[in-house]
């Protein structure tokens, strides 16, 4: 196992080529059918079922019963592929619906929720993955506790880590949940039992491995399902297909079609006037009261900033995230992968901005005025999705543009809907909301069973179980079945907005693992104490900050919102930490001695070397 070669294979972008090419012919193919009305009831169930099938394929072929293909999927995977992963976890259905629901309804002043999303790749690629990687490291707990030579360090880490995964994977569960009954005309039980079923379809045959290469497969359909309908609305609005270069000639239109609507509305500002960011996390029907561009906004500029680093910190901390450093061959390919994350990422940036003004555009224009009883089809349509509700506010007989009320996540499923795109092109739009959902959601579940299996059970250390040659890939599988049970059965119950649930589990990173992680990495004089004492603070000093505003939905009892809270929240937990590395006792030098192999990039990965040097052990018994 140890002296194992390691090699990418050659062939894995001529795969992933045919893959994209096949579900291009796919999508090519209904809409031949859909010209000549053969299956236009079915469309919208067609590009969805092929996209998870495919991706069960994938992961049924990728099936193993080694111990590193199954957790670090043999540390052989590419770094554009890599990238293409670590591009679908930063997002997720939950946080793809959610970002272009908070731009769809302010503007510009939700920018910083997406500068937020590259400064955090930016600073996980930099700072973090690639000392991560060095490691070698299965666990995110793991590193802690080789990096401090401790198991209660690693076993600490293991229980704050808990709360955030679960409220990323609740998150993607309130979407599908959500996503279910809305677009399909499923059950919301129905719809959970299906992810119940894919999930352990993905996850059983190769763990990492198969989850890995699955999920590669719905980020290719993401992308598709994101790019390609943007392109026909580009044109049929613009004339050109460069939709995230075109759509900045809208602005001006949409700033004078928008103009006054805050009082043209403020009649009944309680119910149809946004003032304040936590009313955007509802679930509830909302009225576009804020221009894109101009006129009184809702954030400060303070809330901006706060926003932007909130985020950013709270996606370097992700484990989902970091674990994917360890996948690759080298710490060289760890940092490419996250540069190819970043520029994925920032494809999403600018076509965000343009699906949400192209939709503005088609629906905030003056002559676009209907009669009460004579509403287009896209209207009906959206009503029908439930994502649209129509309110003649000055009871003049027509409804304009700004008299209509939006769910959030009107502003990916509904663009389609509006341009008057077939049932195709809407079909793939939301076969990419809902592969986003389940490609982020498995990444969670994987997480979760690793840390209850790997470092929360055992009593030895995850390394001397792995010298030991404990058979760890069945309980692991198991435990992955009992977890996506749990997970799916408290699904039923939960009721919390996916993209509320999506933030909190940033901010808890941000409050708790963000500090310090990178002190551990950077700063040579941290200690156990000085972890302990960051941990905690930030840990239950975030766990707090997210019941008191109702998992940001309302601001605390002080008037504080949730990213108010959250940055006073890092600045104690660096402070708590500092403190009590300074207090405490000096780091011996077996602890520098790691520390500086894991600042240094070439060589065998730290985990690995200690295995080896730890294997002659199992022939004498003395473990």
């Amino acid at each position: 196992m140890y002296a194992r070669q390691r090699t990418v294979n050659p062939l894995l972008g001529v795969y992933y080529g045919i893959f994209t090419a096949v579900f291009i012919g796919l999508v090519v193919f209904l809409l031949i059918l859909e010209h000549m009305k053969i299956i236009d009831e079915y469309i919208l169930y067609a590009l969805t079922g092929a996209a998870f099938f495919l991706s069960v394929v994938i992961s049924l072929a990728t099936m193993t019963n080694q111990s590193e293909d199954f957790y670090v999927s043999g540390r052989r995977v590419p770094a554009g592929l890599n990238g293409l992963v670590l591009f679908i976890l930063s997002v997720g259905g939950a946080g793809l619906s959610g970002f272009t629901g908070a731009i769809f309804f302010l503007g510009m002043d939700a920018y910083g929720l997406l500068f937020g999303l590259l400064g955090g790749l930016l600073i996980s690629g930099f700072f973090l993955a690639s000392y991560i990687r060095k490691s070698g490291v299965y666990t995110l707990p793991s590193f802690f506790e080789v990096r401090f030579r401790s198991r209660f360090i690693g076993f600490l880490a293991a229980l704050a880590l808990i709360g955030p995964v679960l409220l990323f994977a609740f998150a993607e569960l309130s979407f599908l949940k959500f996503m279910g009954p809305l677009v399909f005309g499923l059950s919301s039980d129905f719809t959970l039992l299906l992810v119940l079923v894919l999930a352990l379809c993905i996850l059983l045959p190769g763990g990492v491995r198969s989850m890995g290469w699955a999920q590669c497969a719905l980020a290719i359909v993401v992308l598709l399902g994101l790019i390609i309908p943007l392109i026909i609305v580009s044109l049929k609005l613009t004339n050109l297909p460069l939709a995230q270069m075109t759509y900045g000639s809208l602005i001006d239109e949409i700033s004078n079609f928008q103009a006054g609507v805050g009082d043209r509305l403020s009649s009944d500002p309680a119910e149809l006037k946004i003032t304040q960011w936590s009313a955007l996390l509802k679930d509830d029907f909302q009225a576009l009261s804020i221009p894109f561009i101009g006129g009184e906004r809702a954030l400060t500029g303070l809330d901006k900033f706060l926003m932007m680093v909130v985020i950013a910190f709270g996606l370097a901390a992700t484990p989902s995230i970091l674990l994917r450093s360890t996948l690759t061959l080298t710490v060289f390919q760890a940092r490419k992968s996250f540069a190819w994350a970043v520029a994925l990422v920032g494809l999403i940036i600018l076509s965000i901005p343009a699906c949400t003004i192209f939709l503005q555009y088609m629906i905030f224009n003056p002559e676009a005025k209907f009669l009460v009883g004579d509403l287009p089809q896209w209207v009906q349509q959206l009503e029908g999705l439930g994502l649209l509700s129509v309110k003649d506010v000055n009871n003049d007989g027509q409804i304009a543009g700004s008299e209509f009320l939006f769910m959030r996540d009107v502003g990916l499923l509904g663009v389609t809907v509006v341009a008057g795109l077939n049932e195709t092109m809407q079909s793939l739009s939301f076969a990419a909301l809902m592969a986003a959902a389940m490609a982020s959601f498995v990444g969670r579940l994987m997480t979760l069973s690793k840390l209850l299996s790997r470092d929360l059970h055992f009593q030895k250390s995850e390394m001397e179980s792995d010298v030991i040659g404990l058979s760890n890939l069945l309980w692991t599988r198991l435990m992955i079945v009992l977890v996506t049970l749990g997970l799916i059965w408290s699904a039923l119950y939960v009721e919390i907005s996916g993209f509320a649930l999506f933030l909190s589990g940033l901010v808890l990173c941000a409050c708790s693992i963000f500090p310090v992680l990178i002190l551990s990495i950077w700063w040579n004089r941290m200690t156990k104490f000085g972890f302990v004492s960051g941990l905690l603070s930030g840990l239950i000093g975030g766990c707090a900050a997210v019941f008191l505003t109702n998992f940001g939905l309302t601001n605390a009892a002080l008037g504080f919102s949730l990213f108010e809270c959250a940055m006073a929240l890092i600045t104690l937990s660096f402070v708590c930490s500092v403190l009590g590395a300074l207090i405490g006792p000096k780091p011996n030098g077996a602890d520098m001695e790691v520390l500086l192999d894991i600042r240094t990039p070439g060589g065998e990965a730290l985990y690995e070397r200690l295995l080896r040097l730890a294997m002659p052990r199992r022939t004498t018994g003395s473990v």
